[in-house]
Order: structure tokens, then C-alpha cells, then sequence
């Protein structure tokens, strides 16, 4: 019977009894408390590809007006079979292209197109459509696009 009353009273005891937490007092040491949440974001990256069709250029003249108001570049690009060769710009109802533009582009051209070939077919350069022109003379390479005209010609005289 001891046995039982014994179980008892620790029954008793335990239910009456409440929980205490925190430091002893005069105890330096605190009980922290720290709570953590985790968050997980998900990204979803889109990657939209444009497919831009490129309308090429028409083809440039293949001859130049001599009577259409022209400027002769100062100096000279190397051109076809690296000689010397003059850069001419001429007035169109769009305006003129910049000597140092049309120079840049036939140098640009005479890279990718060294030798002459007056039955090669027009090429696009730097937004220009340049081509030999298919009976050389005063012009070697004309170079246009919507608004600007240019070309290349040999050095002429001594």
C-alpha cells in the first residue's frame, strides 16, 4: 500500500506542480531564445529571342553622274591591290556622308574584297551596299544606301 500511496502523491505532485524557466538569481548566465525561418524563393528567368528579318540593301548604281556635285577626300585609303586609291562623296538630295564614313567603309571593303572583280556581286558594308562596278573606269567601287553615295577611284596622274 505505500507503493501506491507513494505513486500517489507523485501523481499529485506533478499535476499541481508549475514550470519555471529563466536564470537563477545572482546567475550571470541568460537563456536565449532564437527562432530561425527559412525562406526558399523560386526565380523564373525568360529568355524571349527577337528574330529580326534584315532587309538587305538594293544593290548601288553602277555608274556615278560626273556632273553630280562630288568632294574628293583629302589623302587616300589603300584599296585594290594595295594601291593607292581616292575616296569621292556625292551630293545626293539626302545629303552627303562625311569623308572619314566613306573612307572607313572602303577600307572595310577592300578588306574583304582585295581583288578587283567586276562580276562579283554586291556586298554589305557597315550599312553600305558596295560592289566594283562592272566596267571600271573613273569609279572602281560605288558604295550606297538609302540616302548617301560614295566611291573609290586609282589615284589619277603622276
Amino acid at each position: 500500500m505505500r507503493w501506491v500511496t507513494a505513486t500517489v502523491l507523485v501523481c499529485v505532485l506533478a499535476g499541481c506542480s508549475t514550470s519555471v524557466t529563466g536564470a537563477a538569481v545572482g546567475d550571470s548566465a541568460a537563456t536565449t531564445t532564437t527562432e530561425t525561418t527559412e525562406t526558399t524563393e523560386t526565380t523564373t528567368t525568360t529568355t524571349t529571342t527577337t528574330t529580326t528579318e534584315h532587309t538587305p540593301l538594293p544593290p548601288p548604281p553602277t555608274s556615278v553622274d560626273q556632273n553630280a556635285a562630288q568632294r574628293y577626300c583629302a589623302g587616300t585609303i589603300t584599296g585594290a591591290l594595295a594601291k593607292p586609291m581616292n575616296v569621292v562623296v556625292v551630293a545626293t538630295a539626302g545629303g552627303r556622308v562625311n569623308c572619314e564614313e566613306a573612307s572607313a567603309v572602303l577600307v572595310h571593303y577592300y578588306e574583304e574584297r582585295p581583288e578587283p572583280d567586276p562580276a562579283s556581286a554586291p556586298i554589305e558594308v557597315d550599312g553600305y551596299a558596295c560592289n566594283q562596278v562592272p566596267e571600271p573606269d573613273l569609279p572602281q567601287v560605288i558604295c550606297a544606301d538609302d540616302v548617301s553615295l560614295f566611291y573609290s577611284m586609282w589615284v589619277q596622274g603622276g
